[in-house]
């Protein structure tokens, strides 16, 4: 983990040196997350879940590459996860536990490729590229239910490196992830910043044989540019 940090950063101050004109800003805001869980086998977790309101900040660095064209690498810190599937059906009497809800605190990186289109007083930048991220920490909520009512709930460490690594499933998480990123962001004169991004995970997080679990989430975010590489 500290290696990809270091290797995050140094990337970072190797482009801006790379170029006269580069650009440094800071983001931040919401993150709408979710998981994709595909089973492969027959078990006791489903495989729904529903999306998880959760937040992240970064660092974005601007380099120009050619006329209008741009690489962005952002340097995130984000929380994804998701609510999951909770028992609907349980027998009459009964105590039953479950995984209800998992939140994963991510460092990625995004490098993304931009085009910046003149609009007035503002530029509109769209792009993606890929993203990698590393799991720094990972909490879960377990519940306990009788008859179809929660009764108690406590939230624990997910245990990486385990199996599984999230009790009452047969998950076995895993801290790399990569995949896929889209932005589109206007940059006003003002130096200040909105944009939205959406991030696809391709690398399946869950080592196990019974399940392929993906990452999946929509950011909105509000920023401010320290300084303007056109100008």
């Amino acid at each position: 983990m500290k290696m990809f940090t270091l290797a995050a950063v140094a990337a970072c101050f190797t482009v801006s040196y790379a170029s006269a004109q580069v650009s440094i800003g800071f983001r931040g805001g919401y993150v709408n997350s979710n998981l994709s869980i595909k089973q492969t086998s027959t078990q006791v977790l489903k495989p729904g879940t529903k999306s998880s309101d959760n937040w992240g900040i970064g660092m974005v660095v601007n380099v120009p590459i050619a006329n209008n064209f741009y690489l962005q690498p952002i340097l995130n810190y984000e929380v994804k996860g998701a609510e999951l599937a909770s028992i609907d059906k349980q027998p009459t009497n009964a105590y039953t536990t479950a995984a209800t809800s998992l939140k994963l605190k991510y460092l990625t990186l995004p490098v993304n490729f931009v085009y910046k289109i003149p609009l007035g007083k503002a530029r509109l930048a769209v792009g993606g590229g890929p993203y990698a991220g590393y799991c720094l920490k990972a909490r879960y909520d377990l519940s306990v239910y009788n008859e179809g009512r929660m009764i108690q709930n406590v939230s624990q460490d997910v245990a990486f490196g385990s199996s599984p690594t999230i009790a009452n499933t047969s998950m076995q998480l895993k801290r790399w992830d990569a995949g896929i990123n889209a932005l589109a962001t206007i940059e006003f004169n003002s130096y200040v910043t909105l944009g939205a991004n959406y991030s696809m995970g391709l690398l399946d997080i869950d080592q196990s044989s019974d399940l392929s679990v993906r990452n999946r989430s929509f950011g909105i975010s509000l920023g401010v540019l320290l300084n303007r590489e056109d100008w």
